[in-house]
């Protein structure tokens, strides 16, 4: 009995071992190569880049990486028009209107789509159009109407337009006679087809995303740049891939897109600072953002682990090219350069009402280890409609009941579970549907960062470095003030509504401008989880001090 209980631990060591020595192998295999570009400023095309960590060839490829999003039949998204009218819905210019940032043709975007709508390709080789991660995390601000890139910067899509003017466009393809005659010879000119077969399969198509933007329809006008992403999760999951949908809520709690610069070095990310940063946290939380924008998962008669479309081998080189990002330098050359003497002002002032919650960041520490403050939501006063979204309620199990929750032990779900659990036990299989695949991505994006310390009882809004705010408007989590220089008043001196959609940068208030412009969309701080009060720190300031505050803000 001694001996076959010895063999076991030397098998288990050895096993160990092993598994150590394969993880160091391929962490030593995926080092960068130096780029001499990466941290320079250049312009290409007429855009200008800040040199934030990342190469052309880097940025390109991150760009148009899939993680497993699938909205349509890509050559039904190259030929499709929009609803009225010839012009073509991936149009440069109407997808600009939608908030896209519009790029050339490259190695990687052969069709010159937008930054971040990016072809996938399932187990069948049928070919998809989604979004991928840079969509929703590449900014770009102008000055003097110059385009500045940001890269993992805010984002200002329109989402819900996006997503409503698609449906439209589907719907008058098949309805109008001329319009399906121009949409079936542009594919007739790349693949032979059966017309009757794709009206078809567009009316399933149709069908299928009817359903969904039924279950995530809500009374709360998104408008550019921001997301109900965890309203969105939790549909996806629970209302979709369970086929149950009564446990679908609305999505009515928008936020922003963050900036995604330094975010991998921190102990703990999302607004509501409810994902711990270490391994495998990062690869989890991705691949549920791959659910939520499109991605599929096949839950219903599937024992242990689930099919997804997720691309779990991108996952950890997505993660892996976010580390090395850095926030964006203030553009002096284009936006003007700062003011020694203020800057020095500021600095006094930033320690005295900031620095408390704001650390500061050493941009050129590659390793850098940082941790946000967590802010009890009462206490900061922004407003709570996301964070209690994120913990109240609980759904139906349907065909989870019965199982483990962490897959092959620990509790087992009952007839209902909360939302959250529900979404980690169907990530978890979805991730050991391949577990290769997971287990490479966690070596490869396998950061060493501090452990949260986090109260799972009480709701937070994550304080994290503002280093490089300046390109990164409208503010608060909701996204509900317009500039730094807003948020520095009280909250009732502070814009009750303002237009989102101009990219022109705000040099003085640190923001963008908000004059209307075409295809802007108003935001209205009186609606449901849009108030802009909350965060009253620094505003007792005068307007020299405040100006001061804010041209050391810009030099961060």
């Amino acid at each position: 009995m001694k001996k076959k209980s010895y063999k076991l631990v030397t098998c288990l060591l050895i096993l160990v071992l092993i598994i150590a020595a394969i993880f160091l192998l391929l962490r030593h295999l995926r080092q960068d190569p130096f780029a001499p570009d990466a941290h320079t400023t250049l312009t290409k095309d007429g855009v200008t880049y800040l040199g934030q960590g990342w190469s052309m060839a880097e940025r390109q490829q991150l760009s148009y990486t899939s993680f497993g999003s699938r909205i349509l039949n890509y050559s039904w998204f190259l030929s499709l028009e929009n609803a009225e009218g010839e012009q073509l819905f991936r149009n440069n210019s109407h997808m600009a209107d939608l908030g896209f940032v519009t790029d050339s043709a490259n190695k990687f975007n052969p069709d010159a789509l937008p930054v971040g709508v990016v072809r996938d390709q399932d187990d069948k080789g049928n070919a998809w159009v989604g979004l991928s991660c840079a969509a929703c995390h590449t900014g770009q601000v102008t000055i003097n109407s110059k385009p500045v890139r940001i890269d993992g910067g805010q984002s200002l899509i329109n989402y819900t337009q996006f997503e409503t003017e698609l449906l439209a466009a589907l719907k008058a393809t098949i309805s109008q006679p001329e319009k399906w005659q121009r949409f079936t010879a542009r594919l007739q000119q790349t693949q032979k087809i059966k017309p009757d077969l794709v009206k078809q399969q567009i009316e399933t198509r149709i069908q299928e995303l009817e359903t969904r933007y039924a279950i995530n329809a809500t009374q709360v006008p998104y408008g550019h740049g921001r997301l109900d992403a965890f309203g969105q999760i939790f549909n996806a999951v629970a209302a979709e891939a369970l086929n149950i949908p009564a446990n679908a809520r609305s999505p009515n709690a928008p936020t922003s897109f963050p900036v995604l610069w330094d975010a991998s070095h921190l102990d703990v990310v999302q607004w509501n600072a409810s994902a711990p940063n270490m391994e495998p946290g990062p690869l989890a939380q991705n691949a549920t953002t791959a659910l939520a924008v499109y991605g599929t998962v096949d839950v219903l008669g599937h024992g242990k682990t689930y099919p997804s479309s997720i691309q779990i081998k991108n996952l950890g080189y997505i993660q892996r090219k976010y580390y090395k990002l850095s926030s964006p330098k203030w553009p002096k050359d284009l936006a003007g350069r700062l003011d020694k003497k203020l800057i020095e002002k500021g600095e006094t002032i930033y320690k005295q009402h900031c620095l408390q919650c704001h650390s500061l960041v050493n941009s050129e520490d590659a390793d850098r280890k940082l941790s946000a403050v967590l802010v009890p939501a009462n206490e900061v006063g922004t407003d709570m409609l996301m964070v209690n979204n994120f913990t109240e309620g609980t759904v139906k199990t349907g065909e989870l009941e019965g199982k483990h929750f962490a897959l092959w032990f620990g509790q087992k779900f009952k007839a209902e579970a909360t939302r959250l659990d529900v979404v980690m036990h169907v990530v978890t299989g979805s991730l050991l549907d391949h577990p290769w695949d997971s287990f490479c991505s966690v070596v490869q994006e396998f950061a060493t960062n501090k452990m949260s310390h986090a109260d799972n009882t009480v709701r937070y809004y994550k304080a994290r470095p503002i280093n490089g705010i300046w390109a990164s408007a409208p503010y608060l989590h909701n996204g509900s003030v317009p500039t730094v220089y807003d948020l520095l008043l009280p909250a009732a001196q502070r814009p009750a509504q303002f237009f989102v959609g101009n990219r022109e940068l705000d040099r003085v208030k640190l923001g963008n401008q908000t004059l209307e412009v075409a295809n802007a969309s108003l935001f209205d701080t009186r609606s449901t989880g849009n108030s802009n009060v909350g965060h009253e720190y620094g505003t007792q300031l005068n307007e020299q001090e405040r100006m001061a505050l804010l041209e050391y803000i810009k030099s961060l």
